[in-house]
């Protein structure tokens, strides 16, 4: 049954497959002899340093029976030099080369040393210790660092500002380090700033400081004033935006710290809060950019298009590029940052694409397709400082309308006749059809000629003059290989005599297409081109009349 569910498995596996799991079973052969030729390496390296240690312990024991060896010959030495010899025995088995007293110092002298090195470490490493702060001689107390003492002084400079009575507080420091055995408490900068003003001849009472960003705005007796005056600001900033605001906050951050505080510095609550929530309202003007609405800029600026009206008379709803719009501003003393998420639509520029084409003559340029600008709706986080946005981040976007790009055709054809002094003063419907040439016989004329020859060297290119289809292309006795293309306007072309034909009959040409080439062929006496043009009856016509060179 194994070698059936193998012959099974092998046919449908197929050759590449059979050819997969040959190159996997020896890749996989390869990697366990690889880890096998390892194994054996780490464990001859293995075998290897065992073979060194027991060479070692041999060799010492070696030494070690020689010692004895020698120590035993010497006491069976005479008698008269016995003890002699047990000296020497006791001697070297102590104090030899390989004596027990050496080689124990060798080993203990570093382990004590590294016991007698830990436990000074950890000794000191239990050790907490503090700074001892007196001012003027007087102790403050303990203090982690020293830091925490300059920013007590700084704080105590700080308090003494808003002071008219206040005396200058000298501030002759000393440090110490002591060890800290946690008797008493390590003082904060705030405690330290207490201290240090307890010692001055100064009234003081207990207040809060209010800080501003971490810059000194003033001492009060109660916070809740200002606290509530900037609840209520916050408020009725974020009613502006009818609710939809995600989050509210000043730019700056407010800090209260506790503390003395002269008596005289202190300054009324309410009087700090209504100069925290004042503010300044005014109008800048405003350079509009490209897309700019009067509902863009309204909701840039927080503010309504009809007060964008009130403030700009005759304000259009779509804004020309760089046009100055007025708009209102506020300016207070503490910045206020709204965010809210809004629903907006966004406009996307198309790109414009040049095309080179052979259709139009060098230099020239054709409009083939207008461009068509995208439309997105984006939902979007909005941050406004003030009422005016600051910044946006989009947060996802649905695409309305695709963005479609413009294409220019630009010309490259060549097509002119050899000499400037060929001029054909004609509509210029249709461009010159050879590359080169000069005209050799006129339409009309006594012999009623039905095209215009154009001579030009064998094998020149012919160019389709216009837009078609190719009716036939192919040979007879008077045109030799010609080719007849009717035109979208229902008009026909004619290209006769030609040497070789590059287009195949029902075969869709554009204008400058290169149709065939210039020959002999037919009721032709030399190289050139016989042209025909034709009105949907198919009655001749002068081509010159739908030619244009020279002529300007």
């Amino acid at each position: 049954m194994r070698q059936g569910t193998v012959k099974f498995v092998l046919t449908r596996l197929g050759c590449c497959g059979k050819f997969v799991l040959f190159w996997l079973l020896r890749l996989i052969g390869l990697a366990l002899w690889g880890i096998l030729m390892v194994a054996v390496e780490i464990f001859g390296v293995l075998l290897r340093g065992l073979a060194y240690g027991a060479d070692m312990v041999a060799a010492w024991v070696r030494e070690r029976h020689q010692n004895a060896v020698n120590a035993a010959r010497a006491y069976r030495m005479p008698s008269d030099s016995r003890f002699q010899s047990i000296l020497r025995m006791t001697r070297e088995i102590l104090f030899g080369r390989q004596g027990m007293l050496l080689v124990l110092f060798r080993y203990s002298v570093p382990v004590m040393s590294c016991l007698i090195l830990f436990g000074v470490v950890r000794q000191f490493q239990n050790r907490q210790y503090g700074i001892a702060v007196a001012v003027d001689g007087n102790a403050m107390g303990m203090i982690e660092e020293e830091a925490d003492y300059f920013a007590a002084e700084e704080l105590v400079r700080e308090r003494l500002s808003g002071s008219e009575t206040a005396q200058d507080i000298s501030f002759q420091r000393s440090f110490q380090l002591r060890q800290y055995d946690g008797s008493e408490k390590m003082l904060s900068a705030g405690e330290l700033a207490d201290k240090m003003l307890e010692q001055a001849d100064i009234a003081l009472t207990e207040a809060y400081g209010v800080y501003v960003s971490g810059e000194f705005q003033g001492a009060v007796s109660d916070t809740h004033p200002i606290e509530a005056a900037l609840a209520r600001l916050l408020g009725t900033v974020s009613d502006q935006y009818g609710g939809a605001v995600e989050e509210v906050k000043f730019a700056d951050t407010i800090t209260y710290e506790k503390g003395l505080y002269p008596e005289d510095s202190l300054i009324a609550p309410q009087k700090l809060a209504n100069q925290f929530t004042a503010s300044e309202h005014s109008t800048r003007n405003y350079i509009a950019g490209r897309n700019d609405t009067i509902y863009s800029i309204a909701e840039r600026f927080s503010t309504t298009p009809a007060e964008l009206r009130r403030l700009n008379s005759n304000l259009p709803e779509v804004m020309s590029l760089a046009q100055r719009v007025k708009v209102p501003i506020v300016k207070r003393r503490l910045p206020v940052i709204c965010t809210k998420k809004s629903l907006v639509l966004t406009f996307q520029d198309y790109q414009t694409v040049r095309t080179e084409t052979n259709s139009l003559p060098q230099g020239q340029e054709e409009l083939i397709r207008r461009g068509v600008m995208g439309e997105k709706e984006c939902q979007v986080l909005i941050t406004y400082t003030d009422g005016v946005e600051t910044s946006r981040k989009e947060l996802s976007a649905i695409q309305k309308v695709a963005p479609v790009d413009a294409e220019i055709a630009v010309g490259t054809l060549t097509a002119q006749p050899y000499s400037t002094d060929t001029v054909v003063d004609g509509n210029g419907k249709y461009i010159w059809p050879v590359d080169g040439g000069k005209i050799t016989d006129l339409f009309g004329g006594e012999r009623e000629h039905g095209g215009l020859d154009i001579g030009a060297a064998e094998y020149s290119e012919i160019y389709a003059v216009d837009h078609g289809t190719v009716l036939y292309a192919g040979s007879e006795d008077g045109y030799g290989n010609f080719v007849l293309i009717q035109h979208d306007d229902g008009f026909y072309t004619l290209y006769a005599h030609c040497v070789e034909l590059l287009t195949e009959t029902d075969a869709k040409v554009r204008r400058g297409d290169v149709i065939a080439l210039v020959g002999n062929t037919g009721d032709s006496t030399g190289a050139h081109l016989h042209f025909e043009v034709r009105d949907p009856n198919g009655v001749r016509l002068n081509p010159a009349l739908y030619l244009r060179v020279n002529a300007d």
